[in-house]
């Protein structure tokens, strides 16, 4: 097959999911994972076979995901893959739509913990009292000693830089005891 033919066929599955579009995020999605979408194409017609198509399927429900593609585009783009391709039925369609919807899924799911870690970050879990005192909520979900180390650092360089001298810090034990490390670093006296 030559270059030209595989570019209308990526042509023709990126119109079908133009018109199946609800958002215009996928719109401009569709445009922007051609080169994905040609690699998936190759190896499609090349039977399927190999499992990096579903690698690629997997990028692509990825990429649909990180920039705001509705799940609807996520369901129907390996469908239209087969239709524009001229491959329907085949074995790796299957496969292929659920290596998409893990992808997409994952995504989904990263950039929600991503945002829990973020409702951690200062001045979210502090409170500004009078006199220099700070109370700090030391609730970051996570036990892997350096995220916490990290996080913790951050909270205690943002509360001196905010002038607290003082801070009352509750929490599970483990984050709690990295947020008093972390201030007695910078000088801020732990309150009992």
């Amino acid at each position: 097959m030559t270059p030209r033919d595989s570019e209308a066929l990526v042509a023709a599955w990126c119109d079908l999911d133009r018109r199946a579009a609800v958002l215009e995020a996928d719109r401009e999605i569709v445009d922007a994972s051609r080169p994905l979408r040609a690699v998936i194409a190759g190896f499609a017609l090349a039977g399927g076979l190999d499992e990096e198509i579903y690698d690629a399927c997997a990028s692509l429900g990825r990429l649909i995901a990180q920039r705001g593609g509705s799940p609807t585009l996520a369901a129907l783009t390996v469908d239209h893959a087969g239709d524009a391709l001229g491959v329907r039925p085949a074995a790796w369609l299957g496969p292929g739509r659920a290596a998409v919807a893990e992808g997409f899924t994952r995504a989904l799911l990263e950039r929600v913990q991503q945002d829990s870690l973020q409702s951690w970050a200062f001045p979210r879990c502090a409170v500004a009292l009078p006199g220099g005192v700070v109370a700090i909520a030391a609730g970051f979900p996570s036990d892997d000693p350096e995220l916490l180390g990290e996080w913790a650092a951050r909270v205690a360089k943002a509360a001196a830089l905010q002038g607290a001298r003082q801070a009352f810090v509750a929490g599970p034990d483990a984050a709690r005891a990295a947020v008093e490390e972390a201030l007695d670093v910078v000088g801020i006296e732990i309150a009992k």
